[in-house]
């Protein structure tokens, strides 16, 4: 071999040499970028959990699922819950497929039983009955309006809860603040309290445990009260969770700065008390409809060691202070005009 085809040789493998040297290089860095990028992330996510959401416990509930049932049987079923897909649901390409309904629902299930015992914490009852969800891409026409209904019965001048179902889009199940609005209703709903007081404690639970963003919370309560034409709080003419109309944001934020001014007032276990001292009698049970407003206050004021009617009939609620005994002589009347005696 002569000198210029050994020079050749020598410098094809300088060449061979340095790309090699070259990609390695580039992998060794991207590998390390893609390392760094990574952890940036975790850390964006590990923010944004910490700094939106309540942390959750892992529950220990036994989970069941089954992707394809019969004979309308749950897709799954958990120690509180149990999941559907709705028909309109299982057509769309996420969920169309048996393996898809069995990942998202044993999901679902394993968040939703974590909830669960965060709400029972931070309540200190839960619901004796299961929570039946079913997830549509519709429910009733709108993929905006998530709802929580109780079915009781009437025995014997008592009402017995039956059932709790929740039906959520999925648009608002995947939600967060929306499934915790959500399962309040389903905790609290078992005491029929006034309209007002149950969306309260739920956009309370949204805002300041979910963090959810939507409703402002008023400083000052006498300058946003609205007022109807009797001269009283709109609120208490708040017929229900899907009543819309031009008032509709307001009264879940006015609702709410209400529950959230008496417990900044009073302590985080202000609520918890209230639900105690309800446990404790179950009065509710023996009402026809919804509890009146100074019902509800007559436990509020036990709670807070204070007597709270001069704050609501500030605020223009149709109250006034009662005892024991005025509410066991109400739920009598009640029970005698529902059974036409005298």
């Amino acid at each position: 071999m002569n000198n210029r085809n050994r020079t050749l040789q020598i410098k094809s493998r300088e060449i061979i040499i340095l790309l090699v040297l070259s990609v390695v290089s580039s992998l060794i860095i991207g590998c390390a970028a893609l390392q760094e990028a990574q952890q940036k992330r975790e850390k964006r996510m590990q923010e944004k959990r910490q700094g939106k959401h309540f942390l959750l416990s892992a529950s220990k509930s036994t989970i069941n699922v089954d992707p394809t049932p019969v004979d309308d049987k749950p897709h799954g079923e958990s120690d509180h819950y149990t999941l559907k897909f709705a028909d309109d649901l299982m057509a769309l390409d996420d969920y169309d497929e048996a393996l898809e309904r069995e990942v998202f629902a044993k999901s679902a299930l394993v968040y939703m039983e974590s909830l669960y015992d965060s709400m029972h914490n931070i309540f200190g009852f839960k619901p004796k009955h299961k929570i039946h969800v079913t997830l549509y891409q519709l429910f009733r026409g709108s993929n905006r309006h998530a709802i929580t209904g109780t079915q009781y019965r009437y025995g014997n001048n008592i009402k017995f809860v039956t059932g709790i179902e929740m039906h959520f889009p999925m648009d608002m199940y995947e939600k967060h603040e929306v499934r915790v609005h959500e399962l309040t209703h389903a905790f609290t709903n078992i005491y029929f309290l006034p309209t007002w007081f149950n969306e309260g404690v739920a956009v309370l639970m949204q805002k300041e445990y979910a963090k959810g963003g939507m409703f402002t919370k008023f400083d000052n309560l006498e300058l946003h009260l609205k007022k109807d034409l009797n001269g009283m709080n709109e609120l208490e003419n708040w017929d229900g969770h899907g009543a819309g109309g031009p008032l509709t944001q307001w009264r879940y934020a006015y609702a709410y700065s209400v529950v959230s001014e008496l417990r900044e007032k009073y302590g985080n276990q202000l609520y918890i008390k209230v639900f105690e001292l309800m446990e404790r009698d179950q009065l509710h049970q023996k009402l026809i409809g919804a509890m009146p407003t100074s019902f509800l206050v007559y436990y509020m004021s036990q709670a807070a060691g204070k007597d709270l009617v001069p704050f609501f009939q500030n605020l223009k609620f149709n109250v006034r202070k009662l005892e024991k005994t005025d509410i066991l002589e109400y739920i009598r009347q009640l029970n005698v005009q529902n059974t036409g005696g005298h």
